[in-house]
């Protein structure tokens, strides 16, 4: 399409107005009769010009100068194409005028449509200088990809983001609640990984770490207390775990992964290594408990389909929870083999 340049058009004025000087110059010089001859030697015929060819001229300039005569009108389609288009600029970007869109293009043959759908990666929040858009008309199948080029600085919006921060100085371990922050708007590009926005006041709360004023809270900074079992009393290596060596605590801070959190199970198990008061049983602390020592009394159970028979003997070696051992009948001498079943406790093999 033919577009209007303003600087071209005065350059061909002054050439004009100049062909003109230099004519009506040549003119004056040849009513001179001795001059005729000798310019009539060196300027060709041709290149002189009569009055009614330098109007014609003039007067094509004049229409050539015309914006409205060098732009033609736009076909209905493209027209109703730039509406739409523009409708959808406005909602994606919220300005007016953002971009240029190339709907000019002779060969793009815009259809007769009612509603074009427009599709692309560029939104406010990620505006770029130029891009593509993909035009697409459902009635006819009509599809292209139409040039979107700024005309103007293009404003980024990026909505703001709600944060939690302290209003005051808070230590690692504190119970805290929804009172001891504040919310804080930041962009997304501020905001880091696992930011909250709100606190569950139905919920309790402890700080895992010292926190002061105006840092952004993470979902890793809070934590809810959790029940783990605590050492009440030392416990050297080796030593069957009761009940009675722990007490039940809701801890938060320095919680390790592998605490445990409840009794069950516990009995028939040893302390791996010395426990101390106040620690955290963790499941590397147990190993397998030693149920039976050698030289110590063991409760045997010798049962069968009609008869249940318990009788007081000696372990010959040590046993673990499932293990086969050795004991000795003090009465008769007599050496009999069983199944560890609890502390100092052990049952006979099965009979038929």
């Amino acid at each position: 399409m033919h577009r209007y340049n303003h600087k071209t058009e005065i350059s061909r004025f002054i050439n004009l107005v100049t062909m003109i000087n230099v004519q009506t110059t040549l003119k004056a010089m040849l009513q001179t009769k001795t001059r005729r001859r000798q310019l009539c030697g060196r300027i060709p015929r041709s290149f002189l010009l009569s009055t009614p060819t330098l109007a014609m001229i003039l007067a094509g300039l004049v229409v050539s100068t015309s914006p409205l005569a060098s732009t033609p009108d736009k076909p209905i389609e493209v027209k109703n194409l730039d509406a739409q288009i523009g409708d959808w600029s406005q909602a994606q970007f919220g300005q007016t005028g953002a971009y240029r869109f190339a709907t000019e293009d002779r060969r793009l043959q815009v259809p007769r449509c009612k509603t074009f759908t427009f599709s692309s990666n560029v939104s406010a929040t990620t505006p770029k200088s130029a891009f593509m858009v993909n035009v697409a008309c459902a009635e006819t199948g009509w599809s292209r990809f139409i040039r979107a080029k700024a005309i103007e600085q293009v404003v980024i919006k990026k909505s703001l983001v709600n944060v939690l921060t302290p209003i005051v100085l808070i230590e690692a371990g504190k119970r805290i609640s929804a009172e001891d922050f504040s919310i804080t708007q930041l962009p997304p590009h501020r905001t880091p990984q696992g930011a909250i926005d709100k606190l569950d006041a139905s919920a309790r709360w402890f700080s895992t770490r010292r926190m002061r004023p105006g840092y952004i809270v993470t979902a890793k900074d809070l934590r809810q207390p959790k029940k783990v079992l605590v050492v009440n009393k030392a416990l050297p290596a080796g030593t069957l775990l009761t009940t009675q060596s722990f007490n039940v605590e809701e801890r938060a801070v320095n919680l390790p992964r592998d605490a445990i959190t409840s009794m069950d199970n516990i009995e028939n198990l040893a302390a791996s290594k010395l426990l101390h008061p106040g620690d955290i049983l963790r499941r590397r602390d147990l190993t397998k408990g030693k149920l039976i020592r050698r030289g110590e009394n063991v409760a045997l159970l010798s049962q069968g389909r009609s008869y249940a028979i318990s009788s007081q003997v000696v372990a010959l070696e040590d046993g673990f929870l499932g293990e086969q051992v050795r004991l000795l009948n003090p009465e008769g001498q007599r050496r009999v083999s069983a199944i560890v079943t609890g502390a100092s406790k052990a049952k006979t093999l099965s009979t038929k």
